[in-house]
């Protein structure tokens, strides 16, 4: 599976598997970040209670939106492969932590458990119960921030009647909460059981009823009660031993009632224990103090009057600084760079509008026919367009859910649509309607290019893919290709000469227009997402990391240009000679007024991947990007 591409999802690593399928990292090729890719196993697909629960963990898991359970992107039906997109988190699982340190430090321990009821609790506020909650489904990424994952087994609690039947034991057996040994409807107080016994690993690093035979354990979840620690383990106070017969009482009633109600224990416990840390220290300081000894004091007062005198001279260096900066700014901003004849500062203070969108699919691509009319693609099929200038936007109906890539007008009535799938859709009443034109390919086409003359056209995509017309987009041939690479995008210098653009910086050129194609030297290991080019000699290629590469001399060199900004980039525009813009990965914009030798970063003051940009006849802007998102540049 490594190296495959599923849709847009290029398989790079196994990050770990479980009873239903392999948790794979992925490369999102067209929001280029990474992924968790989780592919149902080719057992579970020839059970259909399996797939329909695997397919609910995805409707599932999307409806939670909380910093501490990981969220899910998207689904994924190919071939017969089902699987589920979710956030790749970079760190490491709790029971990795637990195995590393054999058990964690009382503190610790209780902020990773606040963490933890706290995405539980918002989880059962909206009606879902997790039923498998136990270190291994716990990632603590390296910022310290827990999520709880793997939302496989869980179930709305609103649903009359689910897959997952009464009498269908469901969970690990070591976490399993009573009820669920005995096969009864799991509630929010299953999940409280199991994060309590969660919580005995951490400062243990052992579960209590993780001995003998397999009966053994359920009858111990049954009928025993796990040992007290305070008497085990230094520096764990007896409200411990409280917090956790209560979270793994045998009953529920007795049980804690709610996350929320834990919660309360657990901050209660470490207030206590920030105040008996914070009375010790000051008890140890006035011992010090006590003693009569004169330098020490001494001491204590010198310290304290030099860190005084550097924490104000601190001060006064912010303060002169900032008011330069603000005093200056205005003289200066007009020396920085314009765009489409704004000021630098005019930009810098957001003249970027959020227009209302009727969609909240992503939109990978718009286009402005002329002042009026515009159109924008996107994920699942999501087709939507303007007749008032993108002042209001309606949607057109495309049952199909493929997710759509690129869209190109060739005059005011004549455009075309591409996609996953090898998919090709072409209009000719602007856009009312849309017929499919079949392709003999089905891999994913990312951008569909037209030269001068409106009849010669190509598309790229996956694995190579190159198709070109001579007629206008009526038919289409396969060229030969020298790589069976990602390709992303296309711009020509002329006629003749052209450049294709790709992963792993895979680069393109021909010189007979298009018939053939050659690969050139790399100049970068990153992806490249878009090129553009704005005269004949001078262009522009964006990518991954932030990678900004121009040429002046057609493209037979390339400089890499400094962009400020690690951020992966996805597309470049040109509004003349001079002044350019490109999109970046978190809300940025990155701008030139020299022709692309120098970019600055602006906010657009949405913190979304910006996707795509369009620019009408009369110099206005509007851009697309992530959850629906449309700017447009207000005067």
């Amino acid at each position: 599976m490594i190296g495959r591409v599923i849709e847009h999802y290029k398989i790079v690593s196994i990050l770990g598997e479980g009873g239903m399928g392999v948790v794979y990292k992925a490369f999102d090729l067209k929001l280029e970040r990474y992924v968790a890719l989780k592919i149902l196993s080719r057992e579970a697909t020839n059970n259909p209670q399996f797939i329909a629960r695997f397919k609910r963990e995805a409707k599932n898991q999307a409806k939670l939106t909380h910093p501490n359970i990981v969220p899910v992107y998207g689904f994924t039906d190919e071939n017969n492969m089902l699987g589920i997109v979710m956030e790749y988190v970079e760190g490491e699982t709790l029971e990795h932590l637990i195995q590393r340190k054999g058990k964690l430090e009382i503190k610790d321990a209780l902020q990773i458990l606040k963490q933890i009821l706290t995405g539980s609790g918002y989880a059962h506020s909206k009606g879902f119960v997790h039923r498998d909650i136990k270190p291994s489904n716990i990632i603590i990424n390296q910022e310290g921030d827990v999520k709880i994952m793997d939302f496989g087994i869980s179930k709305s609690i609103h649903e009359s009647k689910g897959i997952t039947k009464t009498g269908t034991k469901i969970g690990t057996i070591l976490y399993m909460s009573p009820e669920q040994i005995k096969a009864l409807e799991p509630t929010n107080q299953s999940d409280i059981y199991s994060i309590g016994i969660t919580f005995y690993e951490m400062l243990t690093g052992a579960t209590p009823f993780d001995s003998g035979t397999e009966f053994d354990i359920m009858e111990a979840h049954l009928k025993k009660n796990p040992s007290k620690l305070s008497g085990q383990i230094a520096n764990i106070p007896t409200e411990v031993d409280l917090i956790i017969n209560k979270a793994l009482n045998k009953s529920i009633i007795k049980r804690y009632q709610s996350c929320e109600e834990f919660l309360e224990d657990v901050n209660q416990l470490l207030l206590k224990l920030f105040t008996s840390e914070s009375k010790k220290k000051t008890v140890a300081e006035k011992k010090v103090l006590s003693k009569g000894n004169f330098f020490p004091k001494i001491k204590f007062y010198i310290y304290a009057f030099v860190f005084f005198c550097i924490l104000g001279g601190l001060f006064y260096f912010v303060y002169i600084t900032v008011s330069q900066f603000w005093n200056g700014s205005e003289s200066k901003a007009s020396n920085i760079y314009t765009l489409n004849n704004y000021e630098a500062n005019q930009l810098l203070k957001s003249s970027w509008k959020v227009l209302p969108s009727p969609v909240s699919n992503t939109l990978n691509s718009i286009y402005f026919m002329n002042d009026s009319n515009g159109f924008a693609c996107g994920n699942q099929g999501a087709v939507i367009f303007t007749v008032d200038g993108g002042k209001t936007w309606q949607t057109l109906n495309d049952s199909s859910g493929i997710d759509l890539y690129d869209i190109n007008f060739l005059g005011a009535s004549k455009g075309f649509i591409v996609g996953s799938q090898g998919t090709l859709l072409s209009t000719m009443d602007t856009g009312k309607t849309w017929q499919k034109i079949n392709l003999n390919t089905s891999e994913a086409l990312f951008k569909i290019y037209f030269l001068n003359d409106n009849k010669t056209g190509f598309i790229v995509g996956a694995k190579g893919t190159i198709l070109r017309t001579n007629d206008g987009g009526l038919s289409w041939n396969m060229l030969n290709s020298p790589t069976q690479e990602l390709l992303y995008s296309i711009s020509f210098v002329n006629n003749n000469t052209g450049f294709i653009v790709g992963w792993s910086g895979e680069v393109l050129k021909t010189t007979d227009s298009g018939n053939n194609w050659i690969e050139t030297k790399e100049f970068s290991g990153q992806y490249l997402k878009d090129i553009k080019f704005f005269d004949s000699k001078t262009g522009i290629i964006v990518g991954g990391g932030g990678i900004i590469a121009r040429t002046d001399d057609a493209g037979d060199n390339w400089k890499i240009i400094t962009s400020n900004t690690s951020s992966g980039l996805y597309a470049v525009s040109f509004l003349d000679k001079k002044d350019g813009m490109i999109l970046g990965g978190k809300g940025e914009l990155l701008t030139s007024s020299d022709g692309g030798e120098k970019w600055k970063v602006i906010p657009s003051g949405s913190f979304v991947s910006l996707l795509a940009i369009s620019e009408t006849p009369s110099k206005k802007i509007f851009i697309a990007g992530d959850n629906g998102t449309i700017l447009t540049n207000s005067k």
